[in-house]
């Protein structure tokens, strides 16, 4: 998206009130991209960005996926901007990529980690292209905000770019169903010895198939809707892992990781 002289005037002003807010001791990690959007709409568009984007989505666990990315990279050399300290709305992204952005709108690191609220994918994906969106899983959540999962997960489907490659929880029968047509990686944590053959909860996100309304058949449950399953009637299931997390020791915090070459790290 081409820049204009509001840009300009837009990226000058909230620059300034975001050193400002700094010098006030405030983390200006919202109102500076709160205000750029509502002085210039396209703000997030027109600023250039970090050429690898990964972005975090879904109900739980955006946070520890986001800080668990972002530690190994900037261990590894990489710089990085992150919205760690910040808002994961519209306007908190626009305030990280602002930040790492020159007085001339050019970015000035190599990577950009995101954690997206799953309801701000129409305001924030028609301006950022992830190179990689991670959907930890779909749950039922706030009732004010994110009562069903067939809303979420459609809200986050028909607006990822389709150049995004989506990285999936292949455990979690609706988040593997999203973006149907954009290329996937999907991981998974291969079968536990707590999981169980009968369900936990009485109330679970997903029971019957999605294609055809078929009960669904679950080889082994984790805890809500979370372990394999598949349709005994369609064929839909639990989709086949690329990574897949196994000889877990909980006591030792290890793991290994089978790769798709069959490989274990």
């Amino acid at each position: 998206m081409k820049k204009n002289l509001n840009f300009y005037i837009t990226l000058w002003i909230v620059k300034l009130i975001s050193a400002g807010l700094k010098l006030l001791g405030k983390n200006a990690t919202y109102y500076p991209g709160k205000l750029a959007l509502d002085i210039c709409p396209d703000f997030m568009g027109m600023l250039d960005k970090p050429k690898t984007i990964i972005g975090v989505t879904g109900t739980n666990g955006k946070t520890t996926v986001s800080n668990m990315i972002n530690d190994i990279l900037i261990d590894n050399g990489y710089k990085i901007i992150n919205n760690k300290y910040g808002s994961n709305i519209d306007a908190g992204i626009a305030t990280t990529l602002l930040q790492g952005a020159t007085l001339f709108g050019k970015s000035k690191k190599e990577i950009a980690v995101l954690e997206i609220d799953e309801r701000s994918a129409p305001k924030v994906f028609p301006y950022i292209t992830p190179t990689y969106l991670i959907c930890t899983n779909i749950f039922r959540d706030s009732l004010m905000r994110n009562a069903h999962t067939e809303f979420i997960s459609e809200i986050v489907s028909k607006n990822v770019p389709k150049d995004t490659i989506v990285i999936e929880n292949a455990d979690d029968l609706i988040c593997s169903g999203i973006a149907p047509n954009n290329a996937k990686i999907y991981f998974s944590i291969d079968k536990l010895d707590t999981d169980t053959k009968e369900p936990h909860n009485i109330v679970r996100d997903i029971i019957t198939c999605p294609v055809c309304n078929t009960k669904l058949e679950y080889e082994y449950y984790r805890y809500h809707h979370i372990g394999k399953a598949h349709c005994p009637k369609c064929g839909f299931g639990t989709p086949k892992a690329d990574y897949i997390a196994n000889n877990i020791d909980i006591n030792n915090k290890k793991m290994c990781i089978k790769t798709p070459t069959g490989e274990q790290l």
